[in-house]
């Protein structure tokens, strides 16, 4: 039917009321007009749905008003498949199941669930379980890999060919590219040899790399005591320049067998800070100290493993094997599906954003215990 041109102007001034700046507290009566709009006209919407949408992704959406909100987008979802298509690719799907999972409102869980099964939208294991069982056991053991540190620019395994190559030609191989192609772990083997030039490159290139905001969310966790022991299989400082920003304070870092702590970040590795002491470099066996090992052995918190591939046979055996024994592993890689159920398929940001979001009302919903 013809939409009435003093309707579809009130659709354009509420569009325009809920751009503004601030928290939208939304009212039955605009929703209402915006209903009657779309039932006769789903694309004259098109803006309000846009930033309705936008804030509801930022969070700008007013405390209390959220299950309102996604039930109006439910409401224009169901007028047509061309608002339900609109919604479905503009909200935010972590968000959706953050609420779905995670909230202690019946009534928000139960729009959001609504609004996931008409939006279609297929929802994965929520990370609340995993903060509610650490905030059950008062702790977790983080391990963090290179898949990690990738959004502040730090190297992959593939990507250190450049360095790897500049190392070859310093310890006189006259076409190192030729050798890196052909026979990857000669290559590698010859570079351990000169392990203290591949290790002043890396060192030069990491130092003034900068922390992304995983590495500050991770800080954060770790000094709340969510996370007793940082387990880190990454040269980079990053989570240490993250903490002392954070805190004007240095993290405490285990680097060597001599130390041990109940509380601490582990740089198995190896630690751009100490160049002149030998890491563990690529197509290794890795390493385990043994303080930590004797840790582990008795533990029984929660393990949670994000950005590392489990390569080493070492690592595998002293650390991993024991930790699935003890109290299980969570994985997290962009390459996993969500199958097993104790894994996830994220990036680094996504999952410590996530992590957080589900430590948040995992605290709440103890505390209201």
């Amino acid at each position: 039917m013809a939409l009435p041109q003093p309707e579809f102007n009130k659709a354009i001034r509420l569009a325009a009321k809920y751009a503004k700046p601030g928290m939208i507290i939304p009212l039955t009566s605009d929703f209402q007009v915006l209903i009657r709009v779309a039932s006769a006209d789903p694309s004259a919407i098109d803006t309000a749905i846009s930033v309705l949408v936008l804030k509801f992704n930022e969070g700008l959406i007013h405390p209390g008003h959220e299950a309102t909100v996604i039930r109006w987008f439910n409401g224009f979802a169901k007028v047509s498949e061309y608002s339900r298509s609109k919604i479905a690719s503009g909200l935010s799907k972590d968000l959706l199941d953050f609420y779905c999972g995670a909230s202690l409102d019946p009534g928000l869980r139960q729009a959001a669930e609504q609004l996931s099964d008409t939006l279609k939208v297929e929802r994965p294991k929520h990370y609340y379980d995993l903060c509610r069982n650490i905030l059950n056991n008062n702790g977790s053991i983080f391990i963090i890999g290179a898949g990690f540190s990738y959004d502040s620019y730090t190297p992959l395994l593939r990507e250190t060919e450049g360095i790897a190559c500049s190392t070859l030609f310093d310890l006189g191989v006259t076409d190192p590219r030729q050798l890196y192609h052909t026979d990857e772990r000669k290559a590698w083997e010859m570079i351990w040899k000169g392990w203290q030039i591949f290790q002043n490159h890396i060192a030069y290139m990491l130092l003034p790399k900068e922390p992304s905001d995983q590495h500050f969310i991770l800080g954060e966790l770790f000094h709340a005591g969510h996370i007793t022991h940082i387990i880190s299989f990454n040269w980079d400082d990053l989570v240490e320049k993250a903490y002392s920003k954070l805190y004007n304070e240095d993290i405490p870092v285990v680097t060597g067998e001599s130390i041990t702590s109940t509380h601490a970040l582990w740089k198995l590795h190896g630690d751009i800070a100490h160049p002149e002491a030998r890491w563990v470099l690529p197509f290794e066996k890795g390493r385990v100290f043994n303080a930590l090992g004797r840790i582990i052995l008795e533990t029984t918190l929660p393990t949670i493993s994000l950005g590392y591939r489990e390569q080493e046979a070492v690592v595998r055996q002293k650390l991993i094997a024991v930790l699935e024994n003890r109290g299980g592993i969570t994985r997290i890689r962009p390459d996993l599906t969500n199958s097993p159920p104790e894994s996830f398929g994220d990036n680094a940001l996504m999952a410590m954003k996530k992590i957080k979001a589900g430590f948040e009302s995992a605290k709440r919903s103890v505390q209201s215990a």
